[in-house]
């Protein structure tokens, strides 16, 4: 399954035995955003997952991994417990949500002191942010934060913003956006102009209500089509990024993502990333059930990701090696 192109997922389809570029597919991979199934928030399709076997000392009590547990499993030490799983290995099929770089955890702080929950924008939040275009950059922090419950709940954000001046190299002076009102709709924020804008436009951020969460979304990946992202810090905070586009400060910008059961049990879901240290994924020989309901047929595959480099482990980074079957 070649996924070298990082710029598109590369998407398996089952039956055939390949990848296609149409919506029969059961299962895709991106470099940089993950795995992804073929229904939710991913695709159009009817597909859905969940974890029929995983190997449960991969990793210590602090959640890292265990080098001599991962080195030790293979294609050929794991075939026969993949061999074992069946149709009746698990029932609880999930399909892919979103899943944001922004958490709302972490800008959003509530005070439960006096009862009920006062909210306020948690200090030092803050990203280097990507915009829509991918040619321009900001610091962005919330600044204020407002939410009043009553018969309207009022559910309103203001950013501070810092956009980067390429010609001068340096980012500008800080400006605050306008009053981001969520109370009732998603809003779309575009950085370059700091206007309020619809989600037709050229928008770098959203935000809306979920649940109890208030996802701010970046324009790319799983949650538009523009190439807004955000950036991981190779520096301690967003205060010492002098340069956006330097990678030793800013290693990579990364777009919003499908979350769903093949994001686990690894950084990666079927991958473990620098298990070692090394710049490396690793295969957690976990074995999902996958089910495709499409055209009100159901069909079920066990599926296994063996290797990120080929079949010898001679290739580049992003040739899948699979082992699947359908069950009956």
């Amino acid at each position: 399954m070649d996924a070298t192109d990082a710029s598109a997922p590369a998407l398996a389809e089952f039956l055939s035995g390949s990848t296609v570029t149409d919506d029969t597919w059961q299962l895709g991979y991106q470099k940089y955003l993950g795995f992804m199934l073929n229904g939710g928030l991913s695709g159009s399709g009817a597909v859905s997952g969940c974890i029929a076997h995983q190997y449960t000392d991969l990793y210590d009590t602090d959640g890292n991994p265990v080098v001599a547990t991962f080195s030790n499993l293979t294609k050929d030490t794991t075939q026969t417990d993949f061999n074992a799983v069946d149709a009746t290995a698990c029932n609880d099929f999930i399909t892919d949500n979103l899943k944001t770089h922004i958490k709302t955890e972490e800008w959003l702080n509530a005070d439960y002191s006096q009862g009920a929950p006062v909210y306020s924008a948690k200090a030092g939040n803050g990203w280097i942010v990507r915009t829509a275009s991918g040619e321009a950059y900001a610091r962005v922090s919330v600044n204020t934060v407002t939410v009043e419950f009553g018969q309207e709940t009022k559910r309103q954000i203001q950013l501070m913003v810092e956009n980067w001046d390429a010609n001068a190299a340096a980012f500008s002076a800080a400006v605050t956006s306008p009053v981001l009102d969520f109370s009732t709709d998603v809003v779309y924020y575009d950085i370059e102009s700091n206007q309020v804008v619809t989600g037709a436009d050229d928008w770098d951020l959203s935000v809306k209500v979920s649940g109890r969460e208030y996802p701010l979304q970046v324009n790319g990946g799983a949650s538009g089509s523009g190439q807004a992202g955000v950036g991981t810090l190779m520096v301690s905070n967003i205060s010492e990024v002098t340069d956006p586009k330097n990678t030793e400060q800013v290693y990579k910008y990364f777009a919003d993502t499908a979350e769903g059961i093949l994001s686990k049990p690894g950084s990666y879901g079927p991958f473990e990333y620098s298990v070692n240290g090394q710049h490396k994924m690793w295969p957690t020989f976990t074995t999902y059930l996958i089910k495709d309901q499409a055209n009100g047929e159901e069909r079920l595959f066990k599926v296994q990701v063996v290797s990120n480099y080929g079949e010898d482990g001679s290739l580049s980074s992003g040739n899948l090696v699979l082992r699947y079957q359908e069950l009956n």
